[in-house]
């Protein structure tokens, strides 16, 4: 008997965590492009995994879930929302007992439900990416980064798991700051990195070709310091908390990067998220799932530790 995707089986067990980084706003617009549902809060019963899923994350017994911890995503418990926000019940013993159960809705729940959507009707649209370059489909199809930019251009967007490991840089690149305010990182990063204004790598324009742009940021992962970009992104958040910032991640061994946009909203003590993206995300590696678009781009929506 078979045991199933290992590979598929963890990540999408990355969702049982409570996310380091979740966009609400992002995640609440796919529910609704994705789940489309009727109402805020709604009777609804989102539609069960296919067999064919499930055999792919469990092998031949769907009950495994259970023992993962998965139960959310197989189908074997259907999610189901009220027609209002709560309801009452009544427990008729001796004593009459009334309580009021109102439905748990938040960022995190909507996004186990757009998962759980991939899942049954988009399986060939959920892409599991490593730092390394490869790339697989749920269905198990091998993608290459030119693939990927090629299937970033069809509807529905690509769900992607993206595994960062220890060690790779996390290149603070730029921000808007809650008063308005817009910082170019990479500058601040680059004259840390380069004291001497000569000697510091100027970025491609726009007619210049790949090996120009791999040449530029590989030249940046070479002297990447995860203190340094830490540091350049506390200092930016003088202006205020973060609105957007955006990061490059190498990828491949050919100079090529992740471009990963994330957007704090302000919501985020703006240390505290400087610290676990670029100082702790370097040194023990992160955890990220969000929409592939054109470009090997990535919109953050969830962010998760290790």
């Amino acid at each position: 008997m078979t045991t199933g995707d290992e590979k598929a089986q963890k990540r999408l067990q990355w969702l049982l965590d409570a996310p380091l980084f979740i966009d609400e706003a992002l995640t609440a617009r796919l529910f609704d492009a994705v789940v489309r549902p009727s109402y805020e809060v709604q009777s609804r019963e989102v539609g069960e995994v296919s067999e064919t899923a499930r055999r792919r994350l469990f092998g031949g017994e769907a009950e495994a879930s259970y023992d993962l911890g998965l139960s959310f995503l197989t189908g074997a418990l259907k999610l189901r929302g009220q027609v209002s926000g709560e309801r009452e019940t009544t427990d008729t013993n001796t004593n009459s007992t009334t309580r009021t159960e109102i439905r748990v809705d938040t960022a995190g729940r909507r996004l186990e439900e757009i998962v759980l959507v991939y899942l049954s009707n988009h399986p060939d649209r959920i892409v599991f990416i490593d730092a390394d370059g490869s790339a697989s489909t749920f269905d198990g199809r091998k993608l290459s980064l030119q693939d990927l930019e090629a299937a970033a251009e069809i509807p529905p967007r690509m769900l992607a798991f993206v595994d960062i490991p220890r060690g790779t840089p996390i290149i603070p690149m730029a921000c808007e700051c809650e008063s308005g305010a817009i910082v170019q990182l990479y500058e601040s990063y680059i004259a840390q990195q380069w004291p001497q204004e000569e000697e510091r790598p100027t970025y491609p324009p726009d007619q210049a070709g790949q090996n120009e742009r791999r040449a530029y940021w590989s030249a940046l992962a070479g002297r990447f310091s995860s203190r340094v970009g830490m540091e350049v992104i506390e200092a930016a958040g003088a202006d205020g908390r973060f609105g957007w910032i955006d990061f490059r991640v190498p990828i491949g061994c050919a100079g090529d990067t992740l471009h990963l946009h994330l957007v704090p909203g302000g919501k985020y003590y703006t240390g505290v998220f400087a610290y676990n993206m670029v100082r702790r995300g370097c040194r023990q590696g992160i955890r990220m799932v969000g929409t592939l678009k054109a470009g090997i781009d990535l919109n953050v929506l969830a962010v998760f530790d290790r």
